[in-house]
Parts: C-alpha cells; structure tokens; sequence
C-alpha cells in the first residue's frame, strides 16, 4: 500500500513537471530584492502548489548557476518550508526509499528539479506565504499557487457571451 502510493505521488510529480510556472515566483520577486537570495545560491523559483490533496507541496525551481546551487541540491543540507501565519515548520519527507526531493553532486543549468514538503492537516493553502529553508539558503515571502497557470495569466472561463 506504501509503495502504491509513493509511486502515485512521484507519477504525480512528474506529470506536474509539464504544467507551466505557478505565481510563487512572481510573488516571491515582488518583494524588495526578490531575486537577490535565489540568484546568489545559483537559482530561480517556478512554483510552489499544493499536491496529493493539499497533504503536500510541490516546490520547482530551474538551476541558473550550477556552482552557486550546489548547496541548495546537497541533501545534507536540510529543507523545509515555515508557514508565515503559524509558523508550523513542513519538512521534506523522507520514505523507504529515501527524501522525497531531487538531489546531486552535478546541477545542471536549466534543469527544473523538485521538493516535495508534507502538509499535515492541510495547515499551508493556497495563497499562504511560506519561507524556504534549505540550509543556509531563505527566502521569505513565497505565495502558494495551486493554479498552475504562468504569472500574470489570468484563469480562462467557460462562459459564452451573453449567458
């Protein structure tokens, strides 16, 4: 049963990689200096949403710099989120088959690569703000995106005109 539903979960993950970029980076570089703490650990936020029925989130970022990023994909360098409101800590989890969050020796530039944070009780939901945390990487002020639609694209609706 565990196994089915990491399986599910990574199967998950993976069908997310081809949805576009959620408003957390969008959100995240309205602050003062948005960029600035992602650029120097060598990379950028895509998305951050919540997945498997809000009990986790699905954190995406592409690698800019792969010599700054190293840390940042060094899995002894802990991660986890912290909701702003209660500021409940949201580790990575981590299974039989290891933590749920890609890690490497070797980023490469461009690549896309995921964390996955567990969400007990659902306590961080869209449009929360959240902190990351991966060892002497933070930023603060990330909204989370369930949308999944690129920043500034507004939802498209079904109604015909005159309806």
């Amino acid at each position: 049963m565990k196994t089915q539903m990491f399986r599910a979960i990574i199967v998950w993950v993976l069908l997310g990689s081809l949805a576009g970029p959620g408003h957390a980076a969008a959100a995240a570089n309205d602050q003062p200096g948005g960029l600035e703490g992602e650029k120097a650990f060598g990379i950028e936020l895509v998305s951050l949403r919540p997945t498997a029925a809000g009990q986790m989130l699905d954190l995406r970022f592409t690698v800019i710099d792969p010599e700054k990023a190293k840390p940042v994909l060094d899995k002894g360098n802990k991660a986890f989120l912290m909701d702003a409101a209660s500021g409940k800590v949201l580790p990575v989890p981590v299974t039989k088959a290891g933590s749920m969050r890609q890690t490497t020796l070797k980023p490469e530039a461009g690549r896309i690569y995921f964390m996955l944070f567990s969400n007990p009780g659902r306590v961080v939901k869209e449009g929360s703000r959240v902190s990351l945390v991966i060892g002497r990487f933070r930023k603060d002020g990330i909204v989370v995106d369930a949308s999944g639609a690129p920043p500034g694209q507004q939802k498209q609706t079904t109604e015909k005109p005159g309806s």
